[in-house]
């Protein structure tokens, strides 16, 4: 059975690293991947969660780690650990309230960026801007392990 998954990438291009889900929605849509654009919140994918099994975020996120360094998890596991975002604690009420509203077995994996700076800009920082491509490695491999039903990310 294949598992219908759903990239969505979060972040605001104005705010320097902020704007890095954008970024790797932008290489994946390179490489031929479909990943909705979701700006500061998820509404723009609202309208599809029913369709799919696995949504995967994509998005800038604070874990006091080296500037740069890109992070993989179930966003249940993220839940336990003391993580900052600019948005982050919003999207994941909002992904609870999915889970209730549709009553769907929403499983939610994450690919959080270090940022370095997220303050007014449309450029991203070096380290951040080198993470891009791992960021976009670590979205398609996690997509192609769903797709052989073993999500060991």
């Amino acid at each position: 059975m294949d598992m219908k998954c759903l990239v969505a990438c979060l972040g605001n291009p104005l705010m320097g690293d902020d704007g890095v889900g954008i970024a790797v929605a932008s290489e994946l849509a390179k490489l031929g991947y479909e990943a909705v654009v979701c700006g500061s919140d998820l509404s723009p994918v609202m309208a599809r969660v029913e369709e799919v099994d696995v949504l995967i975020i994509v998005d800038a996120v604070d874990w006091g780690a080296k500037p740069g360094s890109v992070l993989t998890a179930r966003l249940d596991e993220l839940e336990e650990e003391p993580i900052r975002a600019t948005h982050f604690l919003r999207v994941s009420e909002v992904i609870k309230l999915m889970r209730e509203a549709f009553g769907h077995p929403l499983e939610v994996y994450v690919v959080g960026i270090q940022p370095e700076r997220v303050e007014p800009s449309t450029e991203l920082s070096p380290s951040v801007r080198r993470a891009v491509n791992d960021a976009v490695a670590r979205v398609r491999e996690l997509l192609r392990r769903l797709q052989e039903n073993r999500p060991n990310a």
